[in-house]
């Protein structure tokens, strides 16, 4: 692999994808990882050095503007990252639902040298989200990520801590029905902070107490929206108390143990766990291992101890199952 296109990957690419693959500005395949070429079904040798057009359209260059099913092209062509884009692939016997980011490699002038596409399979997630069609699902997801985005530095979070709360549900062994509350919480947990000036979610620096009051109210402002919409009933008390501690220290009241509900406790670990995990506004993201230990470590304080271990274990395995396709 040339140089440049390996510091490409190192620098820039979302490697914790499930997939990903980078083509040169002819439209050239010049790198795929193993996950990659399990979800097409080839082999590395039989997609290097082949144009994307003549291996998935035929040679045929697609009408991206109408059938938009490989954003590479459109960031290739348009000379245009995309970021959280969701798109129905059938890159082999059978489609898939998934959500992708593409980034650019330019020359000097600024025009694309090499294009890469990252993309995580979430036909699990669409199912959950047919499973809800009867209630306002569409309008609270662009809601929730109309909230990340005020947040500079929190990106996706709703949507990570969605589908963490959904993994660990699985994990744990519960229902489907179940599992989809799951979803619904960690999608519209943080709803609440629309009430939060933007100077404060995004300051550098530690928080006054004053700041910290509205902080404090998030959790409130979200339950009082969510319990407006009838279909969101389930979850009003569970987005509540999602900052409540187990050792009763946390926010907004104060309840402590079992007397906060089962998915609020789910919520603060997988909430948590994301928050360690990526950067902010005010330190660098920890380590896996790090933010597990810290998991470990307040376990009986912040967090449940009885679904702190388990969450423990379902992360490691997690991992492992990525590592497993590189």
């Amino acid at each position: 692999m040339k140089s440049e296109i390996a510091s490409f990957i190192t620098n820039t690419v979302d490697t914790q994808s499930n997939c990903f693959i980078v083509i040169d500005d002819k439209f050239i395949v010049q790198y795929v990882n193993n996950a990659f070429c399990q979800w097409v079904e080839k082999e590395a040798c039989d997609l290097l050095g082949h144009s994307i057009f003549d291996l998935f359209f035929k040679g045929k260059q697609p009408d991206f503007f109408d059938t938009y099913s490989f954003p590479l092209i459109e960031t290739m062509k348009e000379n245009r990252e995309l970021s959280g884009v969701e798109c129905y692939l059938s890159a082999s016997n059978q489609g898939n639902w998934c959500q992708v980011n593409t980034y650019l490699h330019r020359y000097e002038t600024g025009r694309p040298q090499y294009a890469a596409a990252c993309y995580v399979v979430i036909d699990k997630y669409k199912a959950i989200e047919e499973r809800l069609k009867g209630m306002s699902v569409s309008v609270i997801k662009s809601f929730a990520r109309a909230i990340d985005a005020r947040d500079v530095y929190t990106g996706k979070h709703s949507e990570n801590v969605a589908r963490l709360m959904v993994d660990f549900a699985e994990h744990l062994g519960l229902s489907k029905e179940e599992v989809s509350l799951a979803y619904l919480s960690g999608m519209v947990h943080d709803i609440g902070k629309v009430g939060i000036p933007e100077k404060i979610l995004n300051k550098p620096t530690r928080l006054e107490e004053h700041e910290f009051t509205f902080v404090r109210r998030h959790p409130d402002i979200g339950a009082d929206i969510l319990s407006e919409i009838s279909e969101f009933a389930e979850i009003t008390e569970v987005v509540r108390y999602h900052h409540e501690r187990y050792d009763g220290k946390g926010y907004p009241n104060g309840i402590q143990g079992l007397s906060i509900p089962f998915f609020s406790r789910m919520l603060t670990l997988c909430d948590s766990y994301d928050a360690m995990t990526t950067v902010r506004c005010y330190r660098e993201p920890f380590a896996q291992d790090r933010a597990l230990r810290e998991i470990a470590e307040n376990s009986g304080m912040q967090f449940d101890p009885e679904l702190s271990r388990p969450f423990i274990t379902f992360i490691l395995k997690s991992q492992k199952a990525r590592e497993c396709v590189y």
